[in-house]
């Protein structure tokens, strides 16, 4: 899947394209891949889908979900089943430098001294965890992007080469300079892979980037991250009383 997804990056409609990609567009594409695609009324809308060793994916573009994107948002998700524990988060700078400020505006406005459950969760992730980072990480990568965790070892574990990889493709590669300003966001969460990309230059290849780092992502938190532990055994039923203490219990006390 990665190599078609690699050759797909060098399709008509890539970042010097003139025009936004269309749906009928993306439909081909993604026959080529052999993706689920469900094109929506609206020109430029859609879902995406299909599956990693068993676990589903989804990669949609509508409306976005949050202020700081513009235009059309690429959100994908990918639900893997591991250690629900495990929470990292990625970020480009730029979008690192416009969170912190509005966190920073919100606590400060409202005279508040702990962070408020009503921001979004990766305003509350800059307030609760550190930036982190490791020797293995290239200074091209920390340049361009911030790794915010809970625990270093978990982000080291998920963020390995081919994430690093892809992560720099998109703000290095062809159209990278406008790319790398525009917010993007990935998010390893509740056991699940979150991803969330502004659509800003509507283009294929925009499109294959964002699904091969979906992919990546999830991948990487698949080989290299504990699954979640099974669901404890529901305790077992009491027994049923006797037919004879029943009854007597029914009478009362004599």
């Amino acid at each position: 899947m990665f190599d078609r997804l690699r050759k797909a990056l060098h399709l008509p409609g890539g970042p010097t394209a003139a025009r936004p990609v269309s749906n009928q567009e993306v439909v081909r594409w993604a026959a080529t891949q052999r993706l689920a695609i469900v094109p929506q009324a609206a020109e430029g809308h859609f879902d995406l889908g299909g599956d990693l060793n068993g676990h589903p994916w989804r990669l949609e573009c509508g409306n976005p979900t949050r202020d700081y994107v513009h235009g059309l948002e690429l959100r994908g998700r990918a639900d893997l089943g591991v250690d629900p524990d495990a929470a990292v988060m990625v970020l480009n700078r730029p979008l690192q430098e416009s969170l912190e400020g509005n966190a920073y505006d919100a606590i400060t406005d409202t005279l508040q001294t702990t962070v408020n459950a009503s921001l979004p969760e990766e305003m509350r992730w800059l307030a609760m965890y550190e930036e982190v980072a490791w020797p293995g990480l290239p200074a091209s990568f920390r340049q361009h992007f911030a790794v915010v965790a809970e625990r270093i070892e978990t982000a080291q574990r998920w963020i390995h080469a081919p994430v690093v990889s892809q992560l720099l493709n998109i703000v290095e590669g062809e159209g990278g300079a406008e790319r790398a300003q525009s917010p993007l966001l990935l998010m390893l969460v509740r056991g699940k892979v979150y991803l969330r990309v502004e659509h800003t230059q509507r283009s294929l290849a925009e499109i294959a980037q964002a699904t091969q780092l979906l992919l990546a992502a999830a991948q990487g938190a698949l080989q290299n991250l504990p699954p979640a532990a099974p669901a404890a055994p529901a305790a077992p039923a009491a027994p049923a009383a006797p037919a004879d203490a029943q009854a007597q219990g029914a009478a009362g006390p004599q």
